[in-house]
């Protein structure tokens, strides 16, 4: 028996796809996100109405409800019912902390349209550029909610003439982000507009808001809105101007159904042929057509496997049914098709195209996978990887105290890596280090509690966190010349500084590799392998062995161990001894490695360290003292921008020099000051820096203490 009286209904409309919204919640960190999809569900009946604010019932996770954040995705499917018929609303609320930005990226494929909930306040932030630009992206079309308008009355005392001004400036400055970063056909269309009510205004903590047009309905002016705080009165609102109806009518009204948006968004985010038979069904929604789901979350499920959950674009899927993993290569079984519903799952017998599903049974299933039926694997092509926007920059060290239980804390990484694609898991099974990078402190910390957890329990012992550096180079390398350790093969390459719009290029489709004869691409640190030799590649074990060497010299530079980035490396010769026995794939791998490495270290090689972007909000009295503490620590400060009685200092600081910042900020401010840090470019160190962190690098990874000479890798040609 279902746990929930709206499944049965639930699953009627889902065959209805003018009558199914795929719908988002995103935003900067702690401007109501959660507070809003908890209003949503008191109003779609699933939960009592006295528990909205501090409910958090897609927040699940026990480390969600102790922090008051959300750190991973939630879905829901809720029944919305009005005059004019009843609609199925796939909810999924993201998280706003950067460090987690991973998992909106993810949650973004499955969704068609976004309410993006702005704090009236603070206004647009940080964060809130870069969850409308990665929604843009994918084709997702936002609509906009302006939160904690309460915040404007009681505490700021505005006047409603100031408050419009607010409104005007924070839609304004939403509709620049839809021009910067929206396509062409669709930024206008997709611009919000209050005349038009794609902008909502409000108070998720009070549960009230209004469109332009909900307020002429309900007779409403906002000056009864002011006048209701006044009174102490503001209950009162919720019972005229409910905000789960404003919010869903606007999404029904302005988002479109997954048949409208699949025939716009396919091209963008799949790289097959949209005139074959698969194409279509998905173009179509067609639930007769062969079932295809992009896989956007995978996680732990209590009962043992993994559950994972993704977009189902065309067809149907099953309890039973054999499916193929495009990018894993394998086939699987579901043993159970279900539907989310927050914290469980409710096991359905079928879902049908355009709708969100969860599948259990599917233990190779990982973040971002394509999944077929299985009798159509054949002509099946993936979707496009998905985009990240920020990458690992942090790392720490790991060991189980106790060495018996090392088998569990591996099986946990191993787990972690699959659930979270974001971070980043290097285990070496010999000598048992482990190490885990991650977008920020708290992404390394939350994924240590993860570690222990999964691995049953086990005590884990980790590092301070180091930052991640890159090696790059400057200029064009001499031609290098090296053998293989055995003498037997020898490579000719050069390396040069990459164009970062050519990695791009060759990434997005298999047309540009050719064309450019390109053996490999390092998509994560922008490096790219060119076969540039007369003789083809024409031997699979040859053509395996080069690339292996490429991403081994990529793995771990010569200055010291970091990943080389934004490195083109040039193969201009190859002479293979004709004795097959001696062509072996580890000494080629070990011969290109050491060519790449003797040219590196010819080419002006220099460290590369990853530089936040930064936003400050503070009160306007101490934004001195916050640019003081940026300023020494290597900051600099682009701009400052007044924003009634907050002021925002807008700059750049290298992540080394965030250590420690969090309680210096608290301390010079007694915690007034507001900072988010997104990840905005690597940048060349400053030289006498960089030979500080070279030379402690390679004593942290027992290298030798001097950076080798390019003669160490090459021979005479």
């Amino acid at each position: 028996m279902p746990r929930f009286r709206q499944i049965a209904e639930i699953l009627k409309l889902m065959g209805k796809k003018e009558q199914i919204r795929n719908l988002g919640v995103i935003a900067h960190i702690d401007h109501g996100k959660t507070t809003l999809t908890d209003s949503l569900l008191v109003g779609a009946g699933l939960l009592s109405s006295t528990a909205t604010g501090p409910a958090r019932v897609l927040d699940y996770l026990e480390e969600e409800q102790k922090r008051g954040i959300t750190m991973k995705t939630a879905n829901i499917s809720l029944l919305y019912r009005t005059a004019s018929g009843s609609f199925v609303i796939n909810l999924v609320d993201t998280p706003g902390h950067v460090d987690f930005t991973g998992k909106v990226t993810r949650a973004l494929r499955a969704i068609d349209g976004a309410i993006v909930v702005v704090d009236a306040v603070e206004e647009i932030m940080a964060q809130t550029e870069i969850v409308v630009r990665q929604a843009l992206e994918e084709r997702v079309r936002p609509v906009l909610f302006i939160n904690k308008v309460d915040r404007l009355i009681t505490e700021l005392k505005l006047t409603a003439e100031q408050i419009q001004k607010k409104f005007t400036r924070i839609i304004g400055g939403f509709n620049d982000l839809i021009e910067i970063y929206g396509e062409s056909p669709f930024k206008e269309k997709w611009k919000v507009d209050a005349a038009k009510n794609s902008v909502a205004f409000g108070s998720a903590l009070h549960r009230w808001g209004f469109t332009l047009n909900t307020a002429k309905v309900s007779n409403m002016k906002f000056s009864d809105v002011i006048a209701a705080y006044e009174k102490a009165a503001h209950e009162e609102l919720q019972k005229t101007l409910p905000l789960h109806t404003v919010i869903l009518d606007m999404a029904v009204n302005h988002i479109p159904n997954p048949l409208e948006a699949q025939k716009y968004r396919l091209e963008k985010i799949w790289r097959g042929n949209l005139s074959s038979e698969i194409g279509q069904a998905m173009l179509n929604c067609d639930d007769n057509g062969a079932a295809v789901m992009c896989i956007t979350n995978v996680q732990a499920d209590p009962q043992g496997g993994l559950t994972a959950t993704g977009r189902l674009f065309s067809g149907t899927l099953k309890t039973g049914a054999a499916v193929y993993l495009v990018n894993a290569n394998v086939e699987g079984v579901i043993s159970q098709v279900s539907i989310f519903m927050g914290a469980f799952k409710e096991p359905v017998n079928q879902v049908t195209a355009g709708n969100v599903a969860a599948l259990s049974g599917l233990t190779q299933a990982k973040a971002g996978e394509t999944l077929v039926a299985s009798e159509h694997k054949a002509e099946m092509a993936p979707f496009e990887r998905i985009s990240y926007v920020s990458e690992p920059v942090l790392t720490v060290a790991v060991e189980a105290k106790n060495p018996a239980e090392m088998p569990f804390l591996l099986g946990a990484m191993e787990k972690l890596a699959v659930e979270d694609p974001n971070v980043a898991v290097e285990v070496d099974r010999t000598t048992g280090e482990c190490l885990l990078s991650g977008m920020g402190e708290l992404h390394l910390e939350v994924a240590l509690k993860l570690l222990s957890e999964y691995g049953g329990g086990v005590a884990i012992e980790a590092s301070s966190p180091r930052v991640v550096y890159c090696e790059s180079i400057t200029r064009k390398s001499l031609i290098a010349t090296a053998k293989s350790p055995d003498k037997q093969n020898k490579f000719v390459v050069q390396v040069e500084p990459v164009n970062e719009q050519f990695i791009t290029l060759i990434a997005q489709g298999t047309t540009a590799r050719e064309k450019t004869n390109v053996l490999a691409v390092d998509e994560q640190h922008k490096n790219v392998l060119i076969n540039c030799t007369s003789a083809p590649m024409n031997t699979r074990g040859i053509t395996t062995s080069l690339t292996s060497g490429f991403e081994y010299a990529c793995k771990a530079g010569p200055l010291c161990g970091e990943p080389l980035r934004h490195v083109q490396v040039n193969l201009l010769k190859m002479q293979l001894n004709e004795n097959a026995e001696c062509c072996n794939p580890v000494e080629i791998t070990h011969g290109v490695g050491k060519a790449i490495f003797g040219a590196v270290l010819t080419a002006k090689p220099v460290l590369l360290e990853p530089v936040y972007r930064a936003a400050v909000s503070v009160p306007t009295e101490l934004a001195g003292e916050c640019s003081r503490i940026l300023s020494g620590r290597r900051g600099k400060i682009s701009k400052f921008e007044q924003k009634g009685a907050l002021a925002v200092i807008r700059g750049y600081i290298p992540v080394a020099e965030t250590f420690g910042l969090a309680e210096e900020m608290r301390s010079a401010t007694s915690g007034r000051a507001f900072w988010q840090f997104v990840l905005e470019r690597w940048s060349k160190m400053p030289e006498k820096l960089a030979s500080e962190v070279i030379a402690e690098t390679r004593k942290q990874k027992g290298l030798p203490s001097e950076v080798p000479k390019p003669e160490r890798f090459l021979e005479d040609a």
